[in-house]
């Protein structure tokens, strides 16, 4: 990771778990700006933007299946939930398929987080933690909770015929659903994980991980898709542009 770009994060608690992969918190306090490179992951994010050119801006910010490159700007911070698919119906309590690729502005003071609140990041959390969990306001669907579990104890290597059995949830059913929330079919969500399960692999310079994909063409394919580039050039950045191999 560049000197210069601090990344921190927090698990949520045990309740919010099913909802919530982690908080976090990227911050660049040089005074030169950075360049970032992010990949498909399978999360979607509300980010909490601040520098001192611009005041608090908070977004949605939707499944990405394509990579993204953008500006890290000088004394900026920006901090973060990274949410699971659940979170989208039972948190969100709105679809995120309309920003498949793309974010949607949110209300100033949403979450009750306000300008001071990005300077105090465990401070930030535990708001976090509070407005979400008010937000719990119905029981999982135990379909869905199976869904959910299953998917990310298996990194997407799972089919949908087999969730569709084990939740008793017929597959037109299960991708009406991922369609409905998420934009996407669940085999292609799937396939964002897998991808995304390679990371700690390319991290210790392997180039073909040891589960989840039928051969290396097959991950050398799915890696192309979702990153333009080949395992070997992830795996060889010496930029550390690439954020997500960095931390």
């Amino acid at each position: 990771m560049k000197d210069t770009i601090q990344v921190t994060s927090l698990a949520p608690s045990d309740a919010l778990s099913p909802f919530i992969e982690s908080y976090w918190m990227i911050r660049n306090p040089s005074d030169q700006d950075e360049e970032l490179v992010t990949f498909p992951d399978g999360g979607i994010d509300v980010y909490f933007f601040s520098s001192n050119e611009f005041p608090l801006f908070v977004s949605l910010v939707g499944l990405e299946t394509q990579k993204q490159q953008g500006i890290m700007p000088k004394r900026s911070v920006l901090m973060g939930v990274r949410l699971n698919l659940l979170a989208v119906e039972y948190l969100l309590k709105r679809s995120v398929a309309d920003i498949l690729n793309d974010n949607a502005t949110l209300a100033s003071g949403y979450a009750g987080i306000e300008q001071n609140d990005v300077h105090d990041f465990n401070g930030f959390c535990k708001k976090l933690e509070r407005y979400f969990t008010s937000q719990l306001d119905q029981p999982i669907d135990s379909r869905k909770r199976i869904m959910s579990d299953l998917i990310y104890q298996t990194n997407g290597t799972i089919t949908v015929s087999d969730i569709a059995q084990s939740a008793n949830w017929s597959c037109r059913q299960i991708n009406r659903y991922f369609n409905k929330w998420l934009g996407l079919p669940l085999k292609n969500y799937c396939d964002i994980l897998r991808f995304r399960h390679s990371f700690d692999s390319l991290k210790e310079g392997e180039l073909y991980p040891e589960d989840g994909f039928n051969d290396q063409s097959h991950y050398i394919k799915l890696t192309k898709k979702y990153s333009s580039l080949t395992p070997k050039q992830l795996a060889h950045d010496k930029s550390d542009r690439f954020i997500q191999l960095s931390s």
